[in-house]
């Protein structure tokens, strides 16, 4: 449990003026919250660069919300929380220049919450007065020292009313304002400190009644009693880690007096100091966290009684748990991935289940990441399993018939293919490799000899051919099979365009601007490639009745073109001329799904450099409308359609490179969409499948991590 607002470390001074898959589905970062959090690693967008975060409730509804200082927008992000680890859209309210920290406290005695931000560049404090959520007052300041970096409320002469102090990093003193109970303060009152603090809390630490105040300093702690009256005593100090930036006070021994830990951003460790009781502590502990902690957090994650702790690690993008024995130690970080470069952290009950939550404030990702705690200590997250080199595409099937569904993984550098049995439960096994072509980019599951077993097609970019690996059923393959196709094949799909029974591929190819089409024999061989014109740069392939005549008709979205084609099937296996349909800037992948419940296939197309998913309406006869977009994440690879949130309408969900992350755009059932929800997704996720992979009834999520050589799950939390 913390006692005070963690400050956030790294902010700077500056001088002011005042690759891609695709999964196909038929069936009925600015960010913001869904009404469930249907994936772990819900991330929601907020201000420039936040600094701090804190969960408060502050519209008096019960239910923790959140706030962040953010620097670069001069701002802070009010988030109200709706119960189940989601949160409303951000509102912004204006706190002064370069907000750096920020604590909350009904400082007006009105009941109401209220907030102070520090303001490191105006060396003042901006006070906004609460009226039980936003909107706020008008935003009112006071000067403290120079750079406050650091801001903490609390009664420090014992008159009832809040009063405030900051850490400030330039002066090398604290500044306490005693407040005047109506939302203002006096003028404030400098203490020496050691040099260049960074962060303040408040606690009685020798027991006798008053407020004292902590500091961090870079490579100690700062102690000065409080004498009861709002002033202080003389700076003690306290040495601990290299670099500290943050601190929080709790008993974390279960001896009945505080203790201090502190964040050491430069020893990549944290220190626990035990307090002695009379305002002293005793020699620092390290324990190591991340690399470069900013941020500390206290609270009891695994329900034992004993406090934990969680950093928030600036150049790891992680955070670390360590859980608490109770007696002052702590056992080895545990790390989860949490946006880029946090710089806050907090801890509270945000879904309601009893059990406690972290937030995390990412300054670069410029977005806070909910990651739900899970009772034992543990945050829900999602879990990677380890594949074959630069994984850029993913399916999912039965492949050895225990009723549970396995993985398979196109590894672009390695030349294989990963199988990841799974287990039923959501979770898999070791990877195992088997050879493809040079260069496999896409890959799709069919029984193509008729034996039962699902077998293996992949598309290979480098070799200008599809591979097929005759699945023998018990989750292995046989050796490959090579079959021409056309220059850079790059994506494939499988489907009877001819009507006689067997499965036929389709693939794309980017560099002759075609598909090859290669009709199934039905004993696991194909045929000598039929080739089709399509659009410029061909870079995933679709099969679907779009005329409504019972043949299956090829769509490709095409990158250079920035168009998709259709080509009507004739029912033969060859299909009319390219028909082409603009869709907008760099379209990378697209799917087909009846969207608006009128019995036509829809097309849903990712738009790379646009940031949006592109929907065209389909006419029954071939045919479609106008693109209409909605906003997805950061470089939208890849694209697919299902019910993820069980409404009985198709959602969007795309992968997106640029913001390392996967949205979720919840269909109206209308061929509309809502507001893209993002949720972590690792490191470059360029592939999403969904599927249910631990038999629960919702579908959950599959997507590759290329540069971390990894194939990750996202189990849905519904």
């Amino acid at each position: 449990m913390a006692l005070h607002p963690a400050a956030a470390p790294g902010f700077l001074l500056l001088a002011t003026s005042a690759l891609a898959g695709c999964s196909n589905s038929d069936g009925g970062s600015g960010t913001t919250a869904a009404p469930t959090a249907l994936f772990p690693g819900l991330r929601l967008g907020v201000g420039f660069r936040p600094l701090a975060v804190e969960l408060e409730d502050l519209d008096g509804d019960g239910i923790l919300d959140l706030v962040t200082a953010n620097q670069m927008s001069g701002d802070v992000s009010i988030l109200l929380g709706e119960g189940a680890g989601t949160f409303a859209t951000a509102t912004s309210l204006r706190a002064g220049a370069l907000p750096a920290a920020l604590a909350s406290g009904d400082v007006d005695g009105d009941g109401v919450l209220d907030l102070v931000v520090a303001n490191p560049n105006l060396d003042r404090i901006t006070v906004l007065r609460g009226a039980g959520g936003p909107p706020f007052g008008t935003p009112t300041t006071f000067a403290v020292g120079d750079a406050p970096s650091g801001v903490v409320l609390g009664d420090l002469d014992g008159d009832g009313r809040l009063d405030a102090v900051t850490a400030n990093l330039v002066s090398d003193d604290v500044s306490v304002l005693l407040g005047v109970g109506d939302g203002a303060f006096a003028a404030a009152t400098s203490f020496a400190v050691s040099n260049s603090p960074r962060a303040v809390a408040l606690a009685d630490l020798d027991g006798d009644g008053n407020l004292d105040v902590v500091v961090a300093n870079p490579s100690a702690l700062s102690v000065l009693l409080g004498s009861g009256d709002g002033t202080l005593g003389a700076t003690t100090t306290f040495a601990a880690g290299s670099g500290v930036g943050a601190l929080e006070l709790g008993d974390v021994d279960g001896d009945g007096v505080l203790d201090v830990v502190t964040a050491n951003f430069d020893s990549d460790d944290v220190s626990v100091l035990l307090g002695v009781g009379d305002g002293s502590f005793g020699a620092a502990t390290a324990f190591g966290a991340g690399n470069g902690p900013s941020a500390v957090a206290l609270g009891d994650l695994d329900g034992d009684g004993a406090l934990d702790l969680a950093t928030g690690n600036y150049f790891s993008d992680d955070v670390s748990v360590l859980l608490g024995a109770g007696d002052g130690t702590f056992g080895g970080a545990i790390t989860y991935g949490a946006g880029t470069e946090p710089e806050g952290v907090a801890l509270g009950d945000v879904d309601g289940d009893g059990e406690l939550d972290l937030v995390v404030a990412n300054r670069d990702s410029e977005d806070v990441v909910v990651l739900l705690g899970a009772g034992d200590g543990s945050l829900v997250r999602a879990s990677a399993y380890a594949v074959g080199d630069e994984p850029v595409q993913a399916t999912v099937g039965d492949l050895d018939g225990d009723g549970a569904l396995d993985l398979v993984t196109c590894n672009s550098s390695s030349d294989d293919v990963s199988v990841v049995l799974g287990v039923g439960d959501g979770t898999f096994g070791s990877a195992t490799a088997f050879g493809a072509g040079n260069g496999p980019n896409a890959a799709e599951l069919g029984d193509l000899d008729g034996d039962g077993a699902l077998d293996l097609v992949t598309a290979n970019l480098v070799s200008d051919d599809v591979s097929v690996l005759l699945g023998v059923g018990d989750g292995s393959f046989a050796s490959a099979t090579a079959y021409a196709a056309g220059n850079g094949a790059d994506a494939v799909a499988l489907g009877d365009v001819d009507g006689d029974g067997n499965l036929d591929a389709v693939a794309a190819n980017s560099t002759s601007n075609d598909v090859s089409v290669l009709l199934g024999v039905g004993d696991g061989t194909l045929a000598i490639a039929l080739v089709f014109a399509t659009g410029d740069r061909p870079n995933s392939v679709l099969l679907g009745d779009v005329d409504g005549d019972g043949n299956l008709d090829v769509v490709t979205t095409n990158q250079d073109s920035d168009d998709a084609s259709v080509l009507i099937g004739v029912g033969d296996g060859t299909f009319g001329a390219a028909t082409h349909f603009g869709v907008g800037d760099q379209p990378r992948s697209g799917v087909l799904g009846d969207l608006d419940g009128d019995g036509n296939l829809d097309l849903v197309v990712a738009m790379f450099a646009l940031d949006q998913v592109a929907v065209l309406l389909g006419a029954g006869d071939g045919t479609f409308g106008s693109a209409t977009n909605f906003e997805a994440g950061d470089g939208p690879t890849a694209v697919a359609l299902a019910d993820v949130d069980d409404d009985g309408a198709l959602d969007v969900v795309t992968g997106n490179l640029g913001s390392d992350d996967v949205t979720v755009l919840a269909g109206a059932g209308d061929g509309t969409f809502g507001s893209p929800t993002a949720f972590v997704a690792g490191n470059g996720p360029a592939a999403v499948r969904l599927a249910d992979l631990d038999g629960d009834g919702d579908l959950d999520l599959v997507t590759t991590n290329g540069p971390l050589d990894s194939v990750l799950v996202l189990s849905n939390q519904l």
